[in-house]
């Protein structure tokens, strides 16, 4: 498959995550089998500028590091891949201030959060995701995809408690072992995470499971609604009331 056909296939299958076409599992872990298919055919070289954020300094010298040479892989790492894949391989420039381009923005997000743990891994693992007579995918309407046990054990043990050579899963449930591997490596942060934080890493968590799954909202309840109305409103009301105590805080320092 040529870069070009490649490009148009995952544009289309993330206009149509975005737009509601496509809500079942399948289309998320399609988006995941292409970006294999973007590396191992080498159109795009999953790469990080690991001096980036010095990218606007006198002296900056750019330096580039494969996501298997990287000592860490956090949020900025995966941003800088989200990023440089729309520019450089999809050539689009999608904005999350733009409502229409921020669907497509968060699948992207949430496909290369999914498989950068998969490649890297496939070095020790070997291949990861397994193909069945020529298909990777499997169940209804091929709703879960092959994955080698013994990733899946070592990162997420309760999807593979017996450590059983291939599991089917679905995207939300490959995407929590991608989670375990970045919690495994100690890469969600440089920081130790507070019960704060701790708390709404797991209410996230399960919000996105709850809507990503094969049948969604089974875990939510009637209330659940009116409790993430009530979550949206105080988180909007956090963010902005962090943003005046830093511009408070940047006024001070000024002064003192």
């Amino acid at each position: 498959m040529t870069k070009i056909n490649l490009k148009s296939e995952i544009l289309e299958n993330i206009n149509n995550i975005a737009l509601g076409v496509r809500t079942d599992s399948n289309s998320r872990l399609n988006l995941a089998v292409q970006l294999q298919n973007a590396e191992s055919s080498k159109g795009f070289e999953f790469m990080v500028d690991v001096n980036d954020e010095d990218s606007n300094d006198k002296d900056y010298v750019a330096k580039f590091q494969t996501i298997h040479q990287l000592n860490k892989i956090g949020k900025t790492e995966l941003k800088y891949l989200r990023d440089t894949f729309q520019q450089n391989f999809l050539q689009v420039k999608w904005k999350s201030t733009d409502k229409d381009n921020k669907p497509k923005i968060d699948a992207l997000r949430d496909a290369i959060a999914c498989y950068v743990p998969i490649s890297i891994c496939s070095k020790t693992f070997g291949e990861i995701l397994l193909k069945d007579k020529n298909s990777f995918f499997t169940g209804a309407n091929n709703s879960k995809i092959r994955v080698k046990g013994s990733y899946v054990n070592k990162y997420c043990e309760p999807l593979n408690k017996d450590n059983v050579g291939e599991v089917a899963l679905t995207f939300a449930e490959l995407l929590r072992v991608a989670r375990g591997f970045y919690k495994a490596q100690g890469l969600q942060g440089d920081q130790r995470k507070s019960p704060f934080d701790i708390a709404i890493e797991r209410a996230t968590n399960l919000i996105f499971d709850d809507y990503n799954a094969i049948k969604p909202f089974n875990m939510s309840s009637a209330k659940s609604k009116t409790l993430i109305n009530f979550l949206t409103v105080e988180c909007n009301k956090w963010s902005s009331a962090y943003k005046d105590n830093q511009d408070s805080l940047k006024q001070v320092r000024k002064a003192s």
